[in-house]
């Protein structure tokens, strides 16, 4: 005891951290709570149309409540690690993700946080319906929106290049990419950046393609920054060449490709090797990797050296995308 106070007088005696505590915040339900967002909608929507987008963005904000959130939460405190031999020396690659990554992409393929902008229920206001919800879906998120992102944006070219109806692989994307079934719904990723490139896709890009006799391509190179490293398919710029390795140089080169990361049958990597993942400042939540390709199997979407100006379809919707998770935030 101090001499002359009470040992109990003290506030720091005991408890060390003192006896102030601040309560925890209390997360709303973000539409009801949201009176811009409403005003927003009723001004641009038709009143049949708004009565069932509030019907259902009420619904989808209190599973933000109830669940989202803390899914949301885990993925910000278990990032995705890589496993790349397993105990016999054996190449895996595998990624280690916090199983609650998966569940909110079941959900938002659920939610149809893809699906409303192709389903077009709401003829020219579906948009707006989709980016509502997902503007609501986004700080809960853990940064699954980066795959959505990109998931739309595949799904945007497919459409544009009209192959979303075309039989075989593209067909199946697009019905996969746009699905609300979760044991259907692909996600896909997008590969442009490489080593010596950056931004400059054109005189950057060293990943050449070579066309089979069955009409497909192989490509073989390094993408060195390749966000959801565990989608299911992803877009991606190549150079044709010919036998002898020549192709045309610059951005009139590339050409647009889709790979599936995984045999359909075996679930082995398709001639895709994970470098490692980056260590990034920020969305640490999101498996971003640097990827080696040695005879991965392809599927060319573009004509030749129209590479650069197909995958635009992507990127606009990827930005688009990245404007409303960044007003999400701040709200």
């Amino acid at each position: 005891m101090v001499r002359g106070v009470a040992t109990q007088q003290l506030p720091y005696a005991h408890a060390k951290t003192g006896g102030f505590t601040q309560d925890a915040p209390t997360l709303h339900n973000p539409f009801d709570d949201d009176p811009l967002l409403e005003k927003v909608l009723r001004r641009w929507l038709p009143q049949q149309a708004y009565d069932a987008v509030a019907a259902d963005l009420h619904a989808f904000g209190e599973r933000v409540v109830s669940e989202l959130n803390t899914l949301g939460r885990e993925c910000d405190v278990h990032p995705p690690q890589l496993e790349q031999h397993d105990a016999w020396g054996r190449r895996v690659d595998r990624l280690v993700l916090t199983p609650a990554w998966g569940q909110l992409k079941q959900i938002a393929a659920q939610e149809g946080l893809i699906a409303i902008g192709y389903e077009r229920k709401h003829g020219q206001w579906s948009r707006l319906h989709q980016f509502a919800k997902l503007y609501l879906f986004s700080p809960s998120a853990g940064l699954t929106t980066c795959p959505l992102a990109m998931t739309d944006g595949a799904a945007k070219t497919l459409e544009a290049l009209s192959l979303a109806k075309r039989e075989g692989i593209t067909a199946e994307a697009f019905q996969r990419l746009t699905s609300r079934d979760p044991k259907k719904y692909w996600t896909s990723g997008q590969w442009m950046t490489e080593k010596k490139g950056g931004s400059d896709v054109g005189s950057g890009c060293d990943t050449l393609a070579v066309r089979q006799d069955d009409g497909s391509f192989r490509l073989s190179g390094y993408k060195w920054f390749s966000s959801a490293t565990d989608a299911d398919m992803a877009l991606t710029l190549a150079r044709v060449v010919d036998d002898q390795g020549d192709g045309v140089k610059g951005s009139k080169g590339l050409s647009l490709f889709l790979v599936r990361l995984r045999d359909a049958e075996t679930n082995a990597l398709n001639g895709i090797q994970i470098m490692k993942l980056k260590n990034k400042l920020g969305t640490k939540q999101v498996p971003t990797a640097e990827l080696l390709l040695d005879e991965t199997v392809a599927t060319k979407l573009s004509d030749d050296g129209r590479g650069v100006p197909a995958i635009a379809n992507m990127l606009n919707i990827t930005r688009m995308h990245n404007a409303v998770a960044s007003v999400s935030s701040m709200r």
